[in-house]
């Protein structure tokens, strides 16, 4: 009796969706901390232009410089709203990747202990098969004597 050959190939096949989940999940992972740099960049520029603004209405200035850092401040929050959205998406995106790795670990499992089941099952037979022919010679022997 020999080990199954499908349950090895079915073990290394689940391995590989580990990895490939795993990687999934780096990348899911990378992209929510890309967005998170992200989003703090464009609040270090927001803040960066709030000052200036302030600093603006101190001195003369014309309404056209108002209306300019008015208008970049508001496309600024915009963008920070929209990355705030991305984000999120990212974050939800990185749980169900978690998830999908956690399924996959646990077919990985699941078909490991499949190929340990099968070598116990094949290493068992065969003890008993070596039992069972030293029986028979230790019979045989015995019938010999007498």
């Amino acid at each position: 009796m020999k080990p199954r050959a499908a349950w090895s190939v079915l073990a290394k096949k689940a391995k590989e969706k580990c990895d490939e989940a795993f990687v999934e999940l780096k990348k899911a992972r990378d992209r929510v901390t890309q967005l998170e740099q992200s989003r703090e960049r464009m609040q270090l520029l927001l803040a960066d232009y709030v000052v200036r603004s302030k600093e603006a209405e101190s001195r003369p200035h014309s309404m056209a410089e108002t209306l300019n850092f008015r208008g970049f401040m508001q496309q600024l929050q915009s963008l920070i709203s929209r990355v705030n959205v991305d984000l999120m998406e990212a974050q939800h995106a990185v749980e169900v990747k978690r998830l999908a790795l956690k399924a996959a670990e646990q077919k990985r499992i699941q078909m490991d202990t499949l190929v340990e089941q099968d070598l116990k099952a094949v290493r068992d037979y065969h003890r008993k098969r070596e039992q069972k022919e030293m029986d028979a010679a230790g019979i045989t022997l015995y019938n010999l004597k007498h």
